[in-house]
């Protein structure tokens, strides 16, 4: 007989993750670039080529031509799936506001300083009086 013995735990970081741009017009344009981006790995998992779990060592060829269209360069292939996670994401006025339970955020977070945002990333569990966070 196999005995596992392992560690869990509540999946719930409530993590905020707040983008401040030096303008509106800048943060929509990194709110337009992130969705585009989204959009675009939503249809490579549609297609097969990525799977949340399974991080890529490599991009596909319709990827590397986004990422380099789109002038984003600082993102490795093992962190695309981060844009598939369950957050969201809105902007108000020159921030972008994101809320998510995962902890693995590096790559929005390069795509938001790479776009010219100071950055702010908290637990709303920790602050829950911000406005921010899941079940706020």
């Amino acid at each position: 007989m196999k005995v596992w013995s392992g560690y869990g735990t509540e999946h719930s970081m409530n993590l905020v993750m707040i983008g401040r741009f030096k303008d509106a017009t800048s943060a929509e344009r990194a709110h337009a670039l992130i969705k585009k981006l989204t959009t675009a790995l939503q249809a490579e998992e549609e297609a097969g080529r990525l799977t949340v779990g399974e991080p890529n060592d490599r991009y596909s060829d319709e990827v590397l031509k986004l990422l380099s269209g789109l002038n984003i360069h600082s993102i490795g292939p093992r962190e695309l799936e981060q844009f598939l996670y369950d957050l969201t994401m809105r902007r108000d006025g020159d921030s972008i506001v994101v809320t998510t339970d995962e902890t693995d955020v590096q790559a929005l977070l390069k795509v938001l300083i790479d776009k010219g945002a100071r950055i702010e990333v908290y637990s709303a569990h920790d602050y829950p009086g911000t406005g921010h966070g899941q079940g706020k």
